[in-house]
């Protein structure tokens, strides 16, 4: 497959969004896409700009060179964690985590090439759209911590109709709800997602893609114009992606959206603009 659009915006100061790509002679064999969970603990105590920051860096720089290899996805995964792991025993070693220290984690979907075809992992709530070899549409969004977002969004708007305004202020408001929802991670009736912890090999979703003709990977922050703004159906979202620059004009779009109703008025949702990354791949 060949790469169409690749794209990457912050909604603050730091960006914890992230992608990736194996090319060889304009050939893509493997991308990648993070979205860093928004920490929670008050303060940065990892090296970066933001301690979600650093594990999306740390797994990218490891996914550069195993995505390259022929490992199953369950056992690329496997050396990805360990590789996580050693990286946060190096971190932490000098450094004084407080007293229920929320450890970063970060979403995932890594979809690779292999001799029978594309196969594709994902860890958390980002988002994979296809159109597979025989025209069908696959389409991979849901997540069991949608409901949670659901629900976290409307209680914040209340919030916001009380006149709590600050993401800042609604994130300490909201502490011991989000610190419940971070206790799921990697457990049965929770959900998936990517830490620098064996937890995370318990439950990755792993999908048969064949030889799709085109492959959209994107952060909920992206996926926002179908999701929240309606500005696209999924259908819709990918012959938009599908153009040279149509990743980047849905982006616009979206980002026009948040910019005109700053208080979540309009629209429901935690926080005002999200980092938003899309890879667009057509065969």
């Amino acid at each position: 497959m060949k790469l169409v659009s690749a794209l990457s915006e912050g909604s603050g100061a730091v960006n914890e969004d992230g992608f990736g790509l194996i090319e060889m002679a304009g050939e893509v064999t493997a991308a990648w896409i993070f979205d860093g969970v928004t920490g929670i603990n008050g303060a940065r105590y990892l090296p970066g700009g933001s301690d979600a920051a650093w594990l999306v860096a740390r797994a990218d720089h490891h996914l550069r060179i195993l995505a390259a290899t022929d490992l199953p996805l369950v056992s690329l995964l496997a050396d990805l964690v360990g590789s996580l792991m050693t990286d946060w025993q190096d971190a932490v070693r000098t450094v004084a985590l407080p007293a229920g220290y929320d450890p970063p984690a970060a979403c995932l979907i890594l979809a690779k090439k292999y001799a029978d075809g594309w196969k594709a992992l994902r860890l958390g709530d980002s988002c994979l759209l296809a159109v597979l070899g025989t025209g069908r549409h696959h389409i991979l969004t849901a997540s069991p911590n949608n409901a949670f977002d659901h629900g976290l969004a409307q209680e914040a708007r209340k919030r916001r109709d009380a006149g709590i305004l600050d993401t800042a202020a609604l994130i300490a408001e909201f502490q011991v709800e989000l610190l419940e929802s971070r206790r799921m991670r990697n457990t049965p009736g929770g959900y998936s997602v990517l830490e620098a912890d064996p937890a995370a090999l318990a439950m990755p979703e792993i999908t048969d893609l064949g030889f799709p003709r085109q492959l959209l990977l994107c952060t909920d922050g992206f996926y926002r114009a179908v999701d929240h703004y309606r500005l696209f159906d999924d259908r819709a979202l990918l012959a938009a992606c599908e153009v040279e620059d149509g990743a980047s004009r849905v982006l616009a779009s979206l980002r026009a959206v948040e910019a005109a109703d700053p208080d979540c008025q309009i629209y429901s949702r935690f926080k005002p603009a999200d980092d938003a990354t899309a890879l667009v791949l057509h065969g």
